[in-house]
């Protein structure tokens, strides 16, 4: 009897980065843990964020954090600026070692985050007013030259910014620190097509002209990543499931399309095909009828998302 061949096995699980070991880190997290206390009485149980979360962000590259949202995106965001308190793991930012301990946002680190901070009331003036306050580095030039490129005066206040404005608001005032490592929530959310793109060419500047400096955002967002990410974790349920250099992941996964026969559940019942993530090396010896393409960017995150979905208890 000739042995029915293998179906296409998904890998759900972290996948091992290939990186340079050359290259220091900016970001290295190992295990991260976090859970977030109760919003209304320290005596309730907390919540779990993040159960396992490891990535790393190599010096002089642009790197991503993605996943749908309550993946645990923003509470990494927190943890590595210090906002939030690790109950296990390890992290280092910009070759500080974070600890268990509550840290101020290390030095070096310019947070774009999600939602405006600064008081609604303000305009670029008080920005600056503040930070000569405060003693800061701060190129108050470069930062109202970045706003009259974004056209926004000012003396404009921020209530009066449009969403796509308020962004751009906070990205000024972020790049006008000067910091080694730039770290973004969400950047893209509030922009349009043509600010959105003209934000990734900055950011593409910015690395050629400093190789020293970083970039890590958080994002759910995958249009046109290919051609500006390097390095990339995906986030499922406060856990990484695939993280690695991206030329070297998709190097080393294939997609495998495989015909359902008109299967109920999750594949089509007039017949179709079901896709799943493989490695190269095990697209031997597969199932007849399975067709293999190589695998972008995009499939990277939706079928190692899948795969993650479907092995959940129900």
């Amino acid at each position: 009897m000739t042995p029915t061949p293998p179906e296409p096995r998904e890998d759900p699980g972290r996948c091992e980065s290939v990186v340079d070991s050359e290259v220091p880190a900016a970001v290295r997290v190992e295990n991260l843990a976090v859970d977030i206390p109760h919003p209304r009485s320290r005596y309730r149980a907390p919540t779990s964020a993040l159960s396992d979360v490891s990535l790393t962000a190599p010096q002089g590259r642009i790197t991503a954090v993605v996943g749908t949202n309550g993946a645990g995106k923003s509470t990494t965001a927190h943890t590595l600026t210090g906002a939030l308190r690790p109950r296990a793991g390890r992290v280092e930012v910009l070759g500080m070692e974070m600890g268990a301990s509550v840290l101020p946002c290390p030095p070096g680190v310019g947070l774009v985050p999600d939602q405006p901070l600064l008081p609604d009331e303000w305009t670029a003036q008080d920005v600056i007013r503040l930070r000569a306050r405060m003693g800061d580095e701060f190129d108050a030039d470069g930062f109202l030259r970045m706003l009259r490129g974004s056209g926004i005066r000012r003396r404009a206040m921020l209530r009066s910014l449009s969403a796509g404005q308020a962004a751009l608001f906070s990205l000024a005032h972020a790049l006008a620190t000067d910091p080694r490592l730039l770290l973004l929530d969400e950047p893209f959310a509030r922009l349009d097509p043509l600010a959105r793109s003209e934000l990734i060419d900055r950011f593409r500047d910015r690395l050629a002209e400093d190789d020293s400096r970083s970039i890590l955002l958080m994002t759910h967002d995958l249009e046109g990543m290919e051609r500006y990410v390097d390095q990339i974790a995906v986030l499922h349920r406060g856990r990484t499931i695939l993280e690695g250099a991206v030329d070297a992941l998709l190097e080393e996964h294939l997609v495998a399309a495989t015909p359902t026969h008109g299967t109920s559940g999750r594949e089509s019942e007039a017949g179709g095909v079901r896709e799943s993530l493989i490695r190269a090396e095990d697209a031997v010896g597969l199932a007849a009828g399975t067709a293999l393409r190589e695998a972008g960017l995009g499939d990277l995150v939706r079928l190692s998302l899948s795969a993650a979905k479907t092995e959940e208890p129900r």
